[in-house]
């Protein structure tokens, strides 16, 4: 490490959090939520339309939303997280005032980390486990340790953003 890591985080932290510097990795990620959107509701519908109308279901249709939905849940979750978009209840925020206000969001953003991190680490244990079993889907037969893989990596890139987040707000910044 150089001398100057302190320096070097918070260069690190800034380009984590700065919605400029951010552009590109939103992009592709808003894009693929919305891809995945439409997937699982335009199949829905067609699948629907299919079981009910037709009596011919579509094979591997549940399976289908299911990957997309996991896949679409934890690819928004760095988005969420870098707009501070959680859902919050505020049932002390305007009787705290300066620094405790600053501590309790110190707090929470340490038990967000800590959160996302648990979550992250659990779901890299879980596809090992998937990987070595051979797990797969009934009806596709897809393997199920790749999407739990992408899910752990996508909740592993939530905790880096959620430490820019924190760095950020230790800094005195929101």
């Amino acid at each position: 490490m150089s001398g100057n890591s302190g320096a070097d985080a918070e260069v690190i932290a800034q380009e984590v959090v700065q919605m400029g510097n951010l552009r590109g990795f939103e992009l592709v990620l808003g894009l693929l939520c919305c891809v995945l959107m439409l997937l699982i509701v335009g199949l829905t519908f067609i699948e629907v339309f299919m079981r009910y109308l037709l009596a011919k279901p579509i094979r591997g249709a549940e399976e289908i939303i299911q990957y997309a939905m996991g896949t679409m849940i934890f690819a928004a979750l760095p988005l969420i997280t870098a707009r501070r978009g959680h859902v919050t209840v505020s049932l002390i925020e305007d009787a705290v005032k300066g620094g405790l206000k600053r501590v309790i969001d110190v707090f929470v953003d340490l038990c967000s980390l800590a959160a996302v991190s648990i979550i992250a680490w659990r779901l890299f244990i879980d596809a090992g486990g998937r990987l070595d079993s051979a797990d797969a889907t009934v009806v596709l037969n897809w393997p199920r340790a790749p999407l739990v893989y992408v899910m752990a990596a996508l909740a592993a890139i939530t905790a880096v953003v959620q430490v820019g987040m924190l760095w950020r707000r230790l800094r005195g910044r929101k």
